[in-house]
């Protein structure tokens, strides 16, 4: 059997095991930490889905909210993305209308649903300012990614939420339970349709046997008023949505709370929106990345994890609801750093990286140079 096709082979076999679940209490084991060349081999052919009405693809970090708001023209990238995707990883695009997610959410028995938001709600540290009711369309729209991981055969999802949920009222669900529960899968998810970091986060996984990537915005430290002196060469990883075992197998503690956008409901019944925040393991090495596919690049830079709850007057409540605070380690050599205290709380670049990145537990320098040097992709330590 060629390399080609075990890679295709194992992929398939991990894609069917992660679709199993362990929405329904099972634990599901780690993928095995694998050698580069297998992690190459393994990707070609794997299939990723991202659920969008809009045809626009990495809008928001290619042009912020008018890429999705303001009904921004598709251009060379959007159409030339898909293929530079295979050609230079192997993986295959899905894209996927709201329309046959709501088809795959009304399939959805009742059952189901509240067996999974009452575990949730078990399983949480507490719960702020939102209800069992609040919680139920998230664990819908759980199923309904499921179902269409399971109909299409692939590994990774993420959803187009600023549109269909906040903007256009389509989809009555928010993505930061769904992200939580895929996470114990080992099925890299993420919210607002960002393709490059979940691409991103299906290596990082591959790589590390099964290490999540936590994906958010990289907010303005400046935006946080510190308690004592402000913490230096400092990032701010935010998003509302994270995983809750960054180690893999190991589990963090988490609360259901309001989303960041709390002042929203739903149309129809007035559900409100919710959100988690997650414990992280403070003093620990991260590697934040981030992989342009449109460019074929890939950024990475190592830090260590500070306890933002201890710097930061009221951290855990300031706009997005899971927070990351990263020390980076070459302050001088990032293109994230320096900040600017006249910069407003979300830090805006678009174009080759983006407003995003992806955040792993531990140092994977090597390990990220190694795949990048294997697939051609040009490897940014620096200020590019």
């Amino acid at each position: 059997m060629s390399k080609q096709r075990l890679g295709s082979t194992l992929a398939a076999g991990l894609t069917a095991l992660a679709c199993l679940g362990a929405a329904n209490g099972g634990e599901v084991p780690a993928p095995a930490k694998l050698k580069t060349s297998e992690v190459v081999s393994q990707l070609r052919g794997v299939k990723i889905i991202s659920i969008q009405d809009v045809d626009k693809i990495n809008a928001i970090d290619q042009e912020g909210m008018k890429g999705v708001w303001g009904n921004s023209p598709v251009n060379e990238y959007d159409r030339g993305y898909p293929r530079r995707l295979k050609e230079s990883l192997g993986l295959e695009l899905i894209i996927v209308r709201s329309g046959e997610l709501l088809e795959e959410m009304a399939n959805v028995e009742e059952d189901a649903v509240e067996d999974l938001a009452d575990r949730w709600i078990r399983e949480a540290t507490e719960m702020q300012n939102v209800t069992r009711r609040d919680v139920l369309p998230s664990a819908r729209l759980y199923w309904g990614f499921k179902a269409l991981l399971k109909k299409y055969g692939a590994a990774a999802i993420t959803y187009e939420s600023a549109t269909l949920t906040l903007s256009e009222h389509k989809v009555n669900g928010w993505t930061p339970l769904p992200i939580l529960e895929l996470s114990k899968e080992h099925i890299p998810c993420c919210c607002q349709s960002h393709v490059d970091c979940l691409v991103t986060q299906l290596i990082g996984g591959r790589l590390t046997g099964g290490r999540p990537g936590f994906v958010g915005d990289v907010l303005n430290d400046w935006a946080f008023k510190p308690v004592g002196e402000r913490p230096q060469n400092v990032i701010v990883v935010a998003h509302c949505g994270a995983p809750i075992n960054p180690y893999g197998q190991d589990r963090i503690p988490y609360l259901i709370r309001d989303h960041w956008h709390a002042t929203w409901t739903w149309p129809e019944g007035g559900h409100k929106s919710t959100a988690t925040t997650v414990t992280w393991p403070a003093h620990e090495p991260v590697t934040v990345v981030k992989f342009d596919i449109g460019r074929k690049k890939v950024s990475v830079y190592t830090g260590t994890v500070l306890d933002g709850n201890r710097l930061f007057v009221d951290f855990a409540n300031c706009i997005c609801r899971n927070k990351m605070l990263v020390q980076i380690d070459r302050p001088d050599q990032c293109y994230l750093l320096p900040s600017n205290p006249k910069e407003g709380a979300f830090r805006n670049w678009w174009g080759s990286w983006g407003c995003h990145q992806v955040a792993f537990y531990g140092n994977l320098r090597e390990a990220f140079r190694e795949f990048a040097s294997a697939t051609g992709f040009q490897l940014v330590e620096g200020k590019p």
